[in-house]
């Protein structure tokens, strides 16, 4: 029996390194989104403010 080589795959960007920048991006777009939908109502800063996620969260409790 010949034995067979095994060939290794060199990746440009290793696994790791492809999953932490997909949740990079993830996060990024995220919290871009909520302050684009927060934004339309008032200002998109006030959507990293702890007071305006008390109050959604009080008005959706009811």
């Amino acid at each position: 029996m010949a034995e067979q080589s095994k060939k290794l795959v060199h990746r440009r960007f290793p696994l790791i390194i492809r999953i932490l920048l997909f949740i990079y991006i993830a996060i990024i777009v995220f919290f871009g989104g909520l302050m684009i939908g927060y934004g339309i109502l008032d200002n998109p800063m006030e959507v990293f403010r702890i007071e305006t996620w008390e109050h959604i969260i009080n008005m959706t409790k009811e």
